[in-house]
């Protein structure tokens, strides 16, 4: 099989957890055996040694915007249409790719399903002029969680059968291990009980309610210490509530956490705390559970899909701070506890989250919409 995907960017050092999806899934499905056009603005990174994959360009140098993509995009999957006459038209965004695809499709009367994947809906008027008409000319929608299924069809009203769930995977580089004295030393950790986030800086995760929620913890655990690994554009709001809460030396702010190192600062950490309000598989969560950490998180979104509530970890209404601060005090305050839930996480990842039974599941929903393809037009019924 043989997959044409165009694409915004697959960085190695994304910060974005959808970026690092693609990135993470395209590498397998090729190291798999499966055949991938990956076509990239001039300027975008990618990762190294990615067997199967064939590397085209737009002709473009910066990364593509969705109003621009359907100037760009249809051209550039015409040529590999030309050079390769792909099995797949791979959409991994609804609004960026979704909708050029569809057109390059028509116009050039491209023998091909298309198969789209969706993370999240984030707020906005276009969602019902954009993301609903990809999702219901799409021929198969890919989504990370029965959270962002449900979501398709409650805020946009399209049908939902043609789309498949398959879980996010985790490398199983992320492990527990014990603390790099160098972290240690550099954020001043030494003899701490350490609550980590790790993620963007931006709204959706919500980390004001976590500033909240460290505030009455702090008191009742003097060794607690909040890091909050990762950067974005919140940053300088953030440490200025911090300190305005009084916890300018409780909590540590990192920066940008570079790929390579975030299993070390996982494992700087007793309890992941995780407040986002939102998320349509939550990647962090997943990494964090593979490193036996326990969780306190939101019960938002799809967390609760990741997360077993008492069994590894407490979800919790981020509209009462105080069930949030209860649940991580608990847990900061009993190793023994925290241990226990954390080897259950761990447990959970192996069973259900690992990237081979992604792969294995995705590449089955590629070769679903690919016979289904072919016998449609076999008897005449394919849609117009």
């Amino acid at each position: 099989m043989r997959i044409c995907t165009p694409h915004c960017g697959v960085s190695p050092e994304t910060t974005s957890g959808g970026e690092t999806y693609e990135r993470e899934l395209l590498t397998r499905l090729g190291r798999r055996g499966v055949r991938l056009d990956v076509i990239l603005a001039r300027h975008k990174r990618r990762p190294a040694e990615t067997p199967n994959w064939t590397v085209h360009r737009f002709g473009i140098a910066r990364g593509l915007r969705w109003w621009v993509a359907p100037l760009v995009v249809p051209p550039a999957i015409k040529r590999v249409w030309d050079a390769t006459r792909f099995d797949v038209l791979r959409v991994h965004s609804l609004r960026f790719i979704g909708p050029a695809a569809l057109w390059a499709r028509r116009r050039y009367r491209l023998d091909v399903p298309i198969v789209a994947h969706h993370h999240h809906l984030d707020p906005s008027p276009l969602n019902r002029l954009i993301e609903r008409r990809v999702m219901n000319a799409a021929d198969r929608v890919v989504v990370g969680s029965q959270f962002a299924r449900r979501q398709l069809a409650a805020e946009l009203g399209c049908r939902t059968d043609h789309v498949t769930v398959v879980p996010y995977g985790v490398d199983a580089r992320f492990s527990p291990a014990a603390r790099r004295p160098d972290l240690v030393a550099r954020h001043r950790l030494d003899g701490t009980t350490v609550a980590l986030f790790l993620g963007g800086l931006k709204a959706r995760k919500n980390l004001p309610l976590l500033l909240d929620v460290f505030a009455r913890v702090a008191p009742r655990v003097p060794a607690a210490r909040l890091v909050i690994a990762g950067g974005g554009p919140l940053r300088a709001t953030l440490e200025a509530r911090a300190a305005a809460l009084g916890l300018a030396d409780r909590v540590v702010f990192t920066g940008y956490v570079a790929e390579a190192d975030k299993v070390d600062y996982f494992n700087l950490a007793d309890v992941f705390v995780f407040p986002s309000a939102m998320e349509g598989f939550g990647l962090a969560v997943a990494e964090a559970m593979s490193c036996g950490l326990p969780v306190v998180a939101s019960d938002r979104g799809s967390i609760p899909e990741i997360v077993e509530d008492g069994a590894g970890g407490f979800l919790c209404d981020p509209r009462a701070p105080e069930g949030f601060a209860e649940a991580l005090a608990t847990l900061l305050a009993d190793a023994g506890r925290r241990a226990a839930l954390g080897r259950a996480n761990r447990a959970r990842i192996d069973a259900r989250f690992r990237w081979e039974r992604c792969v294995a599941d995705t590449t089955a929903a590629y070769e679903d919409a690919l016979l289904a393809w072919r016998r449609a037009g076999a008897v005449g019924a394919r849609p117009e």
